[in-house]
């Protein structure tokens, strides 16, 4: 319709705007002028209505779209105002924070300090009184500063009181004040993250139970409590009380790092249970400090190093291996040798210590007297294959996790190329070579034979527990396997108290405190100190007591004068102390 009349308009201007002449007269003119401009008008108002519409719309949209977006941020702006305002109208007082315990196989804390109170006191004349009774009119005067700033503030208190205005907490460090297993627990960073030890070990599980210990005011503008509004405290502190519990006995740790302290600079002491091989006691000296690490980072002793889980020379505690192998072998006990104090290997000599000549022996001789020339040509009628074998069976050359990611050392197991030359082996036979173990790998052989041939892997963590002590989960027992008969087994626990009683190791021996059997050792390393005398492995391990044995001890010193001078004392004194303390008759 639209293009119809503007077809018929068109035509009518046509006809109108010319003249005879061909040209615009004047009166035509004007009603030209006034048809163009009525269809000037027409046409084009509603083409620019259109765009105006559009515009409009447009404009609409942009409006809409602005009006959203302003009430938004009026919404977020309002909420984070409120939130800010909330925040300003509220004062926190963060006391202590807690994080699971590790405990003994007794479920007593090896964590946890020195318990002190702490005060949340909100400034009043209740709580200014409470404290000016406890404290002296000097010390006063920096409590009154505390007071006049107005807000609410923590003060460390001599005791536990009741006063409108204070809230008193009684909290614990995370150490105590004479740590013990100081290599085993390790030590958290000042975030409270597990750096060392079953801390690193069982991190996870000891974070997840972390408590806290606030108290939260309301206040006005200068963090003043208002009156009338009560505080809210937060105390989820027993949440601490979960957590790890470790095969260490808090009473043997304390014997045998006391007595670690009184003679060993540098060594190590592991005490082991019969036949579990729970190990009830892992000392490494020297220790450090868990509240003060980095004091000792640049110590020359290496305190940080955990010496019971380290490998070293391991010297004459080896010839209990020697024998095992020949006695599972089929060689007589009864075998004697003729020691010279040397005996020549491949156009060399190997010498008993101090080339001491013993004589005649039997094997138990031999182990009691610890003669390296006989055990050298004992192991000749070996194969070298047996040897190998039985050493491994015994956990030597094998690494052992005793938490996730504590690692004790595989040490060094002579490979078979080593044992097939003559000196290899002769210096095998006896402990010396390359040959290494850890502590750790020499308690769990004794176990083997103080319980009977049966060898159990060590362990050091027993589960976990919740906060009212009640166990989760518990570690699944280590599998035991037969490694020598009990006649073996038998026979070298009577080599080992025939040392105790009358040979190398009587130095050590605990008579009084139902005896022991024990075997010693001075193994050479081939390093020299500064005052050129050879470095040598001290050892002295053995089983408590004598009769039904309880525990294996192993004792180890880095740098010592033997095996039983050094070593056999910390190890009578250990005995004698386990003995007070269970009554062993």
């Amino acid at each position: 319709m639209k293009t119809c009349f503007h077809r018929f308009y068109s035509f009518y201007l046509q006809g109108k705007c010319k003249s005879p002449g061909g040209s615009f007269g004047s009166t035509e003119d004007s009603e030209i002028s006034i048809h163009r401009a009525i269809f000037s008008l027409f046409c084009g108002e509603r083409r620019i209505g259109l765009e105006k519409r559009v515009v409009s719309v447009f404009a609409g949209i942009l409006l809409a779209l602005f009006l959203c977006e302003l009430n938004l941020y009026s919404a977020v702006s309002g909420e984070e105002l409120r939130q800010a305002a909330q925040a300003q109208s509220q004062w926190t007082l963060d006391i202590a924070q807690t994080r699971g315990t590790i405990y003994d196989c007794r479920l007593h804390p090896l964590t946890g300090g020195k318990s002190k109170y702490v005060a949340a006191v909100a400034p009043g004349m209740e709580s200014l009184s409470a404290l000016n009774r406890m404290f002296t009119a000097s010390e006063m005067k920096d409590i009154r500063e505390l007071f006049d700033a107005g807000r609410p503030f923590l003060l460390e208190v001599p005791q536990k009181i009741e006063a409108e205005g204070m809230d008193v907490f009684q909290i614990s460090g995370r150490y105590q004040e004479n740590p013990l297993a100081v290599h085993v627990l390790g030590y958290v960073n000042s975030e409270g993250d597990g750096m060392a030890g079953a801390e690193l070990a069982y991190d996870q599980y000891l974070k997840a139970n972390q408590g806290e210990i606030s108290v939260t005011y309301q206040v006005d503008a200068l963090q003043r409590q208002l009156e009338g509004e009560d505080r809210t405290v937060t105390n989820t502190a027993y949440k601490g009380t979960a957590g790890v519990v470790l095969t260490l006995d808090e009473k043997i740790q304390e014997i045998a790092e006391a007595a670690a302290s009184k003679y060993l600079d540098k060594g190590a002491v592991v005490i082991g249970e019969i036949p579990s091989c729970s190990l009830r006691a892992v000392v490494s000296v020297p220790g450090f400090s868990q509240e003060n690490p980095s004091a000792s980072m640049e110590d020359p002793d290496s305190p940080f190093l955990n010496r019971a889980f380290n490998a070293y020379s391991v010297g004459s505690v080896f010839k209990l291996v020697s024998a095992t192998a020949a006695l599972e072998y089929g060689i007589s006990p009864d075998t004697q040798y003729t020691c010279m104090g040397a005996i020549p290997v491949s156009s060399s000599y190997f010498h008993c210590f101090n080339g001491q000549s013993h004589g005649t022996e039997t094997m138990k001789e031999a182990i009691a007297n610890s003669c390296n020339t006989y055990f050298v040509n004992l192991m000749q009628g070996v194969p070298q294959s047996r040897f190998l074998e039985t050493a491994r069976s015994l956990g030597f050359g094998e690494e052992l996790e005793l938490m996730p990611g504590c690692i004790s050392a595989a040490g060094v197991l002579p490979s078979m190329k080593t044992l097939q030359y003559p000196k290899g082996l002769a210096n095998a036979s006896f402990g010396q070579g390359e040959l290494t173990a850890t502590p750790v790998q020499i308690t769990a052989m004794v176990n083997a034979i103080a319980s009977g041939g049966i060898y159990a892997e060590p362990r050091l963590y027993e589960g976990i527990v919740d906060d009212t002590q009640e166990f989760l989960e518990r570690a699944a027992l280590t599998e035991k396997r037969r490694v020598m008969s009990e006649e073996t087994a038998s026979f070298l626990q009577s080599c080992m108290i025939a040392s105790a009683e009358d040979g190398t190791s009587s130095r050590g021996n605990p008579e009084e405190a139902g005896g022991a059997g024990a075997k010693t050792a001075t193994a050479q390393t081939g390093r020299y100190g500064e005052d050129g005398e050879e470095i040598v492995q001290c050892w002295y391990v053995g089983f408590w007591p004598k009769e039904n044995p309880h525990y294996v001890i192993t004792v180890f010193e880095e740098d010592g004068e033997g095996g039983g001078a050094t070593c056999g004392p910390v190890f009578q004194e250990i005995a004698e102390e386990l003995y007070a303390l269970s009554g062993v008759e």
